[in-house]
């Protein structure tokens, strides 16, 4: 009785518990099966159709035919297989339920707690992988949707207007495939009942006859049996099933991407840089002893590290052994066939060894017998334009400055002087400038007499003291500034000097005069760096001055550009360019020869299919997109590189065709043959167009 009694209230819960589980599991493999087969996002527009698991497929048509993407077979057998299990375990859930409406325990409770176990490895086919696939993929156009409106893109063409996109998600996706709490609370909650029935089901067997009635099962309960066999046999049918191909509908129909060729936004490249050069001496004294210079008295030579100064600087200590007891050193070229020069040195005092003590720039006659001294006063702190043997035998002050409050002992100055000589006149301007490039003080004097000479002999001098020299200059045009001029209005332009230090950088209004009065010989006095650019900010000529040469205060550039000519096809998908480049080495030529217009995601690359070149021609043409792409090469007239890698181009205009190259003579030409690939997928994947693009190239005299 006692028995009976147990047996009938652990059976009640476990009815109870069954029926539960098994509605749960009903319920949830009802929803997978309708996320397997319904529609999830349907599409209108430029995009038209709908989103389904089943037979999953992604198809886009090109020239009215269908290529269907390759990845997606594999995906398509996992989602039939996961619509099978759906439907398999569903099935068996009712049919759990009525075992226990027909007064079976153990039986249903066993095929309940399979089904709902079940429930997890279908839960991670769904989310872990069939979920993961479908963000991926849907990711290729999701950002067309425009909601209906139309997609409006301006290029130099016109305005381009393609029909938008709508994505219109379902109540399946909204609320069951999206909403992941959903599943995962049911999933949970049937397997936890599940499990709990068939542990309730097991201790319905009271404890005197668990174990022969335990051998027996089988035996008393054929249909237990079967039913477990049934599980298992379905549950290897359902994974049988992958392996068979079942063909899939329509899934979502691409159009053709467009893509136009546009001319330019800068016609014109930069091919080199006219220079008059106004130095006729120049030293940033650098080595010693200068090549081509000579001492009068004194002890001369360099000192490096000191503060202010760009690499060494000349040294000089006054023995009072030259002309008028003060010691030079000076240029040892006569320059007295110019009757008009400017002449300039960055020079500070260093100690006295007297109590006058003078140091600046001296210009001599002839037979070095006569002096014109411009000259900072340390004893005195002031300035001086003096001469010796001139309006009298010895020394003469024409300008005497003295206790000027901005004068410094110690301090770099530069001194700036202009002279010219007209029969037994000569006119003397002088400027101060501090370490800043201030003006500080200018004089002026007229010097008339019979023995006014041309100065054919310049350099620095050192009266009482010792003093440093850097930065010296004769010139015939003013050293305290570089000119440029042959700019369009708002064009760039950087000037570096030898040492990678940005002298200059900004926007030329077509001319510009830059100051550099306290860097005449630009860095060390050795090459440099001229970088012209478009007004977007993209360069157009890189010249690299060569190590023998330098920029220098007193030059005069002017930029030298060329039209480009480009003609685009009918449906802008070909062209034909004529540029005109550098004809020397030492400039480079930078230009953006075409736009490409993109309204859709393309992946594109240059290929070179043919040339025509002299041996003369180095160039490098690449694309720019999202990002930058390598370049096609071709130096000393061989091709090094042929084509591009494949980059993604950006949406719209922002697109380029960039070159740079250089022929080493003018007079030169070349012809190139290009194609631009234009694909809807990476790496070849995808349907795929080619531009043809002829490219003339001229080196300009």
């Amino acid at each position: 009785m006692d028995w009976a009694t147990t047996e009938n209230r652990v059976g009640g819960r476990v009815r109870v518990l069954i029926m539960a589980s098994g509605i749960l599991c009903a319920t949830v493999y009802l929803l997978h099966l309708l996320i397997a087969v319904s529609p999830l996002l349907y599409f209108e527009g430029f995009v038209a159709g709908y989103y389904s698991l089943l037979n999953y497929r992604l198809v886009y048509s090109h020239n009215s035919n269908s290529v269907a993407m390759p990845h997606t077979d594999y995906t398509r057998h996992i989602s039939l297989t996961y619509a099978m299990v759906s439907l398999t375990m569903l099935t068996l859930s009712i049919v759990s339920i009525a075992l226990v409406v027909g007064k079976r325990l153990l039986g249903p409770a066993g095929l309940i707690f399979g089904v709902a176990s079940s429930l997890i490895p279908t839960y991670s086919l769904l989310y872990g992988f069939l979920y993961r696939v479908m963000d991926l993929d849907l990711g290729r156009f999701t950002h067309l949707n425009s909601n209906g409106r139309e997609l409006v893109f301006r290029t130099n063409a016109g305005i381009i207007v393609y029909e938008g996109i709508s994505i219109n998600p379902t109540p399946i996706y909204t609320y069951i495939l999206r909403n992941t709490a959903l599943l995962t609370i049911l999933t949970a909650t049937a397997v936890a009942l599940s499990a709990t029935s068939i542990v309730l089901a097991m201790l319905r067997i009271p404890q005197a006859a668990t174990a022969v009635q335990t051998k027996l099962a089988l035996l008393h309960r054929p249909g237990d049996g079967t039913a477990y066999i049934a599980l298992s046999t379905l549950t290897l049918l359902s994974l049988a099933s992958i392996f068979t191909y079942y063909p899939a509908s329509v899934a979502v129909n691409l159009q053709p991407p467009p893509a136009t060729l546009e001319a330019p936004i800068y016609a014109y490249t930069c091919t080199g840089l006219s220079r008059t050069k106004g130095a006729l001496v120049y030293t940033d004294f650098e080595a010693y002893p200068v090549p081509g210079w000579a001492s009068s008295g004194g002890s001369w030579g360099l000192a490096s590290g000191v503060v202010g100064a760009k690499g060494s600087v000349l040294r000089g200590i006054d023995n009072n052994a030259g002309v008028g007891a003060s010691s030079y050193y000076y240029y040892n070229t006569s320059l007295s066939v110019y009757t008009t020069l400017w002449v300039a040195v960055k020079t500070r005092f260093v100690s006295r060894s007297e109590n006058t003590q003078y140091y600046g720039i001296a210009m001599l006659n002839t037979d070095r017998t006569r002096v014109y001294a411009v000259v900072l006063e340390n004893d005195r702190r002031g300035i001086e334009i003096r001469s010796f043997g001139v309006t009298a035998t010895g020394w003469s002050t024409h300008v005497n400055r003295e206790r000027l409050a901005w004068y410094s002992s110690g301090a770099w100055y530069t001194i700036v002087v202009r002279y010219s000589v007209s029969g037994t006149t000569i006119n003397i301007e002088a400027y101060f400038y501090d370490s800043s490039g201030t003006l500080r003080l200018s004089a002026s004097t007229t010097i008339a007499h019979d023995n006014v000479f041309v100065p054919a002999y310049i350099g620095v001098v050192a009266d009482g003291l010792t003093a440093q020299y850097d930065e010296f200059i004769v010139s015939t045009a003013d050293p305290r500034g570089i000119s440029f001029s042959g700019f369009y209005a708002g064009m760039g332009l950087e000037v570096w000097n030898n040492l990678g230090e940005l002298v200059y950088s900004g926007t030329v209004p077509g001319s510009i005069t830059l100051s550099v009065v306290t860097d005449m010989v630009l860095g060390t006095g050795t090459d440099g760096r001229i970088v012209a650019g478009y007004p977007d900010n993209s360069i157009c000529l890189d010249y690299k001055m060569p190590t023998v040469d330098a920029i220098l205060g007193g030059d005069t550039y002017n930029l030298n550009t060329r039209p480009i000519t480009v003609t685009l096809g009918a449906n802008r998908t070909s062209a034909s360019i004529a540029i005109y480049i550098s004809g020397s080495s030492t400039f480079l030529t930078l230009t953006r020869l075409l736009r490409v217009s993109a309204s859709q995601i393309l992946y594109a690359r240059l290929i070179l299919d043919s040339l025509s070149v002299s041996t003369t021609l180095s160039l490098d043409i690449w694309l720019e997109g999202m990002t930058t792409s390598t370049s096609i090469m071709i130096r000393g007239g061989m091709p090094i590189l042929t084509s591009t890698n494949v980059i993604q181009l950006d949406f719209g205009v922002n697109n380029f065709i960039a070159f740079s190259g250089y022929f080493t003579t003018a007079g030169q030409s070349a012809t190139l043959y290009l194609r631009l690939e234009l694909c809807t997928a990476p790496d070849g994947m995808g349907a795929c167009v080619y531009y043809p693009i002829r490219l003339e190239v001229g080196s300009s005299a």
